[in-house]
């Protein structure tokens, strides 16, 4: 009898390793860069992913994967920012229309270090790789951080030009802009722009004319229809408060209203991936993701 029980035991462990394997090996995957992949566009310019609090590899892993999959281009390089600010570089940040993944070792850290660190790692890619323009993609807190950093450093020559930014789910006037707390904030959105500023939007604003007016931006929110006005983490006024702190920049905001409007469901969007695709690459990436 001990004899029959312990084979089912024995299939359990064995099945149990195999997954926690597999988990491993794609843990490991998403923080590298990927082997060539066939592109289908003539893209040239690399596009930056960037978390949000707390983030890590899986939080633009699949999103790459998958735009990898349309033929939209190829994970070049993977940048691991530590807490001083030095750089860890996984592949080659040249590769024409290469998407670069960017993770913050201290993932917790607030939107003033992270701005800090991103100039470093821009001013890196200036200076050492001799990349003049980057698109950039950003989920949550690390919308916020690329538009304090554009806020700063938006019209400098001594880091890349930022062509294209695409934000999703980014609490732009909240207080907590990391965290994730039990409340979501609520600040009622006016023809002038909010109602209550937080400081670190009124500072964006005050700075916003350092922003490039030739950035174009595509501002992705989502609303769950369940009455909150939000992704469940975020409400749509401070996603939206976006349109008050550009002045001349080509602008267009969408808002997702299916399953997978919440927050942490946003970049694993497919639907949602179509707009960024034509957004970021152009017509040609809707031919590429239809084939797909």
């Amino acid at each position: 009898m001990a004899q029959k029980l312990k084979q089912p035991f024995k299939t359990v462990s064995v099945a149990l390793g195999g997954l926690l394997l597999g988990a491993a090996v794609e843990w490991y995957k998403l923080g590298q860069p990927s082997k060539a992949h066939s592109v289908t566009l003539k893209n040239q310019l690399p596009t930056l992913f960037i978390h949000g609090y707390a983030g890590n590899r899986f939080s633009s892993g699949s999103m790459i994967k998958r735009f990898e999959r349309y033929g939209w281009g190829q994970k070049s390089t993977v940048i691991v920012i530590k807490a001083d600010g030095t750089l860890k570089i996984t592949g080659d940040p040249n590769v024409p229309g290469g998407f670069i993944q960017v993770l913050f070792d201290n993932n917790r850290m607030s939107v003033m270090h992270q701005t800090d660190w991103l100039w470093r790692l821009m001013s890196t890619l200036k200076n050492e790789y001799s990349i003049e323009r980057v698109n950039i993609l950003a989920h949550s807190m690390g919308g916020v951080t690329v538009l304090n950093y554009l806020s700063k450093f938006g019209i400098s020559d001594r880091v890349p030009h930022v062509e294209k930014v695409v934000t999703l789910g980014v609490p732009f006037n909240d207080l907590e802009v990391g965290k994730d707390g039990k409340e979501i904030e609520y600040r009622p959105l006016t023809p002038n722009g909010p109602s209550v500023m937080t400081p670190l939007f009124k500072s964006m604003q005050k700075h916003r004319y350092i922003i490039s007016p030739t950035t174009k931006f595509l501002n992705i929110a989502g609303d769950l229809n369940n009455g909150t006005r939000s992704d469940g983490s975020v409400s749509l006024d401070s996603v939206l408060s976006l349109r008050y702190l550009l002045v001349k920049q080509a602008y267009r905001e969408i808002i997702v209203t299916d399953e997978k409007a919440g927050h942490f469901k946003l970049h694993e969007n497919r639907l949602i991936d179509e707009k960024i695709g034509c957004f970021l690459f152009g017509s040609q990436a809707k031919k590429a993701f239809e084939k797909s």
